[in-house]
């Protein structure tokens, strides 16, 4: 063990400390109008503010039971783990009431945001225990993708295509990086987009969602035009979009201050949730929003950094996985806000309002910083070169992996 061996990762550690910070301040500032305003909330505008602080004493919880857990003797159960959260995603689609069209909750949980650890703690085992066997394509790369389109079929069904998506999008980066034949995973890409492109034009919000997206975009010295010619899911997307930007462009660089906000008296729907960081930006600014993207940044630089400097290639994507998770729901959040990307649900990390994802988000934090604290570990016949922390990992180099040997040590 190197000098830092036992030593969590304190740059990632005041990352996620920033973001949860700042989440709790804008839970205040982006809520409170809202439910003050409405008796749903009992006209309580901390309404937000205060159920937020409880979730995130819940998330401090199991963000220390992940941190401080033996990860390494529980390897065992992350099969049987990944199988029952199949089996509560298929629940879901079948029990769930639909909540805007889409019946992905149940018992007051979404449980997709469970099901994203599930996967990454699936891929990583299901890689490591192949071997150099993963690169073969009926033996390594079948299997794995199997599970993805999988579980991103039941989310699709539910139907929840933006989460589908962004799931999607994690598993095949983690075949990526896990070295799987690459003329294999890209036209399995291929088919998987042209596929759940296909599937999601059959359903009309999402149809109308994409056209909203594709005028504003290509459009946008129409924009008024276009909301008050168009109806139904094309207007709410174009208004959204809209709102979004007068929002962000409104803030300048230094931001109206601090609760000042005009576009979260309902101009923006979801501004405490979906479209946060159009707040963030209208109040802050664009430095405010700049640091957001920043803090992201360091979130997935230190994923990447511990990644290299872990010599079991299971820990090593496990770290890689989740990190990446978190900055892909940040990307495609904060894209959406800007009217790059159509509109999908999917909540900033640490930032939008809501106990799943900020339960999720934690424990993916917690396991992170648990592992980080095994850097410059030996393992087996792989040795780590302790001077510039890089190994030989295969998503690094883009050629050959880990022998990895020492993988069943320590289970």
């Amino acid at each position: 063990m190197n000098s830092r061996g036992g030593e969590i990762d304190h740059h990632l550690l005041v990352a996620v400390l920033v973001l949860t910070g700042f989440g709790l301040i804008m839970s205040f500032s982006a809520g409170g109008f809202m439910s003050g305003s409405s008796a749903k909330f009992s006209n309580d505008s901390l309404f937000f503010f205060k159920r937020e602080l409880i979730r995130v004493a819940l998330a401090l919880v199991f963000f220390l039971v992940a941190l401080n857990i033996n990860y390494r003797k529980l390897r065992s159960l992350i099969v049987p783990f990944f199988v029952v959260m199949l089996g509560v995603m298929l629940l879901t689609l079948v029990l769930a009431q639909a909540v805007r069209g889409s019946r992905s909750w149940i018992m007051g949980i979404q449980p997709v945001e469970i099901a994203r650890i599930a996967l990454v703690l699936f891929l990583a085992d299901l890689i490591d225990k192949k071997g150099d066997d993963f690169k073969k394509v009926k033996a390594g790369y079948i299997p794995g993708v199997a599970v993805v389109v999988l579980l991103a079929g039941i989310i699709a069904l539910q139907p929840d295509f933006g989460s589908a998506m962004a799931l999607a999008l994690l598993g095949y980066t983690m075949l990526f990086l896990g070295g799987a034949n690459l003329l294999a995973w890209a036209g399995g890409l291929g088919l998987a987009s042209v596929a759940f492109v296909a599937a999601a034009l059959t359903k009309q919000h999402v149809l109308g969602r994409l056209t909203g997206f594709w005028w504003g975009l290509t459009r946008p010295e129409e924009l008024s035009a276009l909301i008050e010619s168009s109806s139904g899911h094309i207007k709410n997307t174009l208004v959204q979009t809209h709102q979004s930007l007068l929002g962000i462009g409104s803030g300048g660089f230094f931001g109206v201050g601090l609760g000042q906000s005009r576009q979260k008296f309902l101009f923006v729907s979801e501004a405490h949730t979906d479209f946060i960081f159009s707040i963030i930006g209208e109040e802050g600014g664009l430095l405010f929003a700049g640091i957001i993207l920043l803090v992201f940044l360091v979130i997935l630089w230190r994923g990447i950094k511990l990644s290299l400097q872990l010599s079991d290639r299971f820990e090593s994507l496990t770290v890689l996985g989740l990190s990446c998770g978190i900055f892909i729901y940040a990307v495609i959040n904060i894209s959406v806000a800007l009217g790059i990307f159509p509109i999908t649900g999917l909540p900033l990390p640490f930032l939008s309002y809501g106990g799943s994802a900020l339960l999720a988000n934690a424990v993916s934090v917690g396991l992170i910083l648990n592992i980080s604290k095994h850097r410059g570990e030996k393992s087996g016949q792989t040795f780590i070169r302790k001077n510039n922390g890089v190994s030989d990992s295969r998503w690094r180099d883009g050629r050959s992996s880990l022998s990895w040997s020492g993988r069943s040590r320590r289970r």
